[in-house]
């Protein structure tokens, strides 16, 4: 993940965050920047408000989570509007963004109440103690959100820290903070009390302030200010989880369909114009289909339709910034000047925009180009011809990041044991972007690319710390009266022969 946000820095003192359409330049919205006191105050807000919260129980605060869900569709057309205006995508990337987190509430409104249900568990010593697990909320849930996504990424994890009875403060990002006053203006028409769902506006050093007042941070961006994060979440000895970078790989070997593998290409690189953590970057396809499948992806590419719309006729739209789009021509540049061959693409579109990068497919990347190990975060893919599935492997764990990477062989099972093998916190097969949409299973990075999950049970526990229950019939109630209850040989004895029985008792071996 791509970020321009430092923890450190204010760029500018303005009281105000001036959003501008970066496929047009035209201006559509202002949001103040908030000060340190402002910061704070939102936290003592959201924490003032919490309580009554988490006492309503999960079934009430269920019913807010619906009527959010339900209005989503029905204010459809001003999601979708205000998603593409900031961020310069394309209608269906923002239909994408609302059907994602459609598609989080209905989990968790089926799911999220079996997730946080008290659990029982045996006791030190069996019929005489007992245990339960609860799940408390934390409290206040800060969130530190990027641009790439600003309605999925402001919101979408906020709604399981909500229903598990926290309040949240989210930092959105200062090129993108309108989708997140959005969400939180119709989770407030849903019926959430204004002061659980607080919004702070402003550049890295908002971020920084925010981590000082809350209970659980989640942050979403680079590897570079994740780490910033963790360590000012460890200096408070808070709990944290961050989602960070990934140099994606995709591996075709022989026996894969070409042009099922082709579009899983299209839609894996150049959705929301490769702006997305789990993007394929690298593709390593087998030497002997390595011409038939480049020939074709060549062909695929030029036929995408480049632009800014309102309407559903666009395939791939505008970078988030110029300064954004200067990295990632200066990725194709240094390629090409050291010898990379560029099979389509490889240039700004400076009839559409200084925002516009076509999309590009490059072969002869060597491992001292900058595109080779550095994420690239826009329209840029580089292919690989690999001997056979060893190679293939070896080259995709060579990386520092670990986020996300797909299979194509053509053969379940080999598919399977391949991916298996593949260092990533999630590996498709015979997709690329699938897992997002897949609620049921966690979602995350390893090495480089992150700690923590999203979605399925580990996404609401995260927002959760649990409390262990132990309860005891011995007289005293403590681990004392349990002895003193044993204390004589024929107590001891028995004890011991009902030890011995209960070996063959499930769950208790």
């Amino acid at each position: 993940m791509v970020d321009p946000m430092n923890l450190t820095e204010t760029p500018t003192s303005a009281p105000a965050l001036r959003i501008d359409n970066p496929a047009t330049g035209e201006h559509v919205g202002t949001v103040p920047v908030s000060s340190p006191a402002d910061v704070g105050a939102a936290a003592d807000r959201a924490r003032a408000a919490q309580p009554a919260w988490e006492g309503l129980g999960i079934r009430q605060r269920r019913r807010v989570l619906a009527r959010f869900h339900d209005l989503l569709f029905e204010r459809q057309g001003e999601i979708l509007d205000t998603v593409q205006r900031e961020s310069g995508k394309t209608r269906r990337e923002a239909l994408g963004e609302l059907l994602a987190i459609a598609g989080t509430a209905r989990y968790y409104l089926a799911h999220g109440e079996g997730y946080l249900a008290s659990e029982s568990h045996a006791g030190a010593s069996p019929f005489i103690t007992g245990a339960r697990v609860v799940y408390r909320p934390h409290g206040v849930v800060g969130f530190i959100t990027p641009w790439n996504y600003p309605f999925i990424l402001s919101i979408g994890d906020a709604l399981p820290a909500l229903l598990a009875g926290n309040a949240v403060v989210i930092k959105p990002s200062e090129l993108t903070p309108l989708s997140a006053e959005l969400a939180r203006t119709l989770l407030v028409d849903s019926g959430l009390a204004e002061d659980l769902v607080q919004l702070v506006h402003g550049y890295g050093a908002v971020g920084a302030t925010l981590i000082e007042h809350v209970d659980y941070i989640s942050f979403t961006g680079s590897v570079a200010t994740g780490r910033k994060v963790a360590m000012a979440a460890a200096g408070r000895l808070i709990p944290s989880s961050l989602e960070l970078g990934g140099k994606n790989p995709m591996i075709v070997l022989e026996g894969a369909s070409l042009d099922d593998a082709v579009s899983g290409l299209m839609s894996g690189a150049f959705y929301n114009t490769g702006q997305t953590c789990i993007a394929v970057e690298r593709v390593y396809v087998q030497s002997s289909i390595f011409d038939r499948f480049a020939d074709l992806a060549r062909r695929r590419t030029e036929e995408l339709e480049i632009g800014w719309s309102l309407d559903w006729d666009i395939d791939v739209g505008s970078l988030i910034s110029r300064e954004h789009s200067d990295k990632v021509m200066g990725h194709i540049d240094d390629a090409v000047t050291r010898g990379a061959t560029v099979l389509t693409g490889g240039e700004r579109r400076p009839d559409l925009g200084p925002t516009f990068v076509a999309p590009t497919l490059l072969t002869g990347v060597e491992d001292s180009m900058e595109l080779s190990c550095e994420e690239t975060f826009g329209p840029v893919v580089a292919l690989y011809p690999v001997a056979d599935a060893e190679e293939a492997v070896a080259r995709a764990n060579d990386t520092a990041y670990g986020l996300n990477a797909s299979v194509w062989t053509g053969d379940k099972r080999t598919s399977q044991a391949l991916a298996q093998r593949i260092e990533a916190g999630s590996v498709g097969i015979n997709s690329t972007l699938l897992i997002y949409a897949t609620y049921d299973v966690p979602m995350g990075g390893v090495k480089q690319s992150g700690i923590g999950r999203r979605h399925g049970r580990p996404g609401i526990r995260r927002f959760t710390r649990s409390q262990s229950i132990v309860d005891s019939v011995a007289k005293g109630g403590g681990y004392e009266g349990i002895l003193t209850r044993i204390t004589s040989q024929s107590r001891a004895d028995k004890l011991a022969r009902a030890f011995k029985l209960m070996r063959h008792i499930p769950g208790l071996r």
